[in-house]
């Protein structure tokens, strides 16, 4: 497996994008940041609704509704 194969787990990609949503949290900015916004942060909160622990930090930060954390049925979604 190469560095390149390596960044390309799951794990690797919700904790870049953790890091990217906990970067931006409170108005904070990165590298990537532009005029026009940054492609980064959406690309972050996009991968951290795919995970139920990701879901939940979005909800922590004020970018996800409470009620989109879990289905009709109480379960993680």
């Amino acid at each position: 497996m190469t560095s390149t194969d390596e960044g390309c787990r799951s794990v690797d990609r919700f904790a870049s994008a953790r890091l990217t949503v906990l970067q931006h949290a409170g108005g904070g900015t990165c590298l990537n940041c532009g005029d026009d916004g940054c492609k980064q942060q959406s690309w972050a909160v996009e991968e951290l609704t795919g995970h139920a622990g990701g879901r939940e930090l979005l909800s922590r930060l004020g970018l996800l509704s409470p009620a989109d954390i879990y289905s009709p049925g109480g379960q993680p979604r």
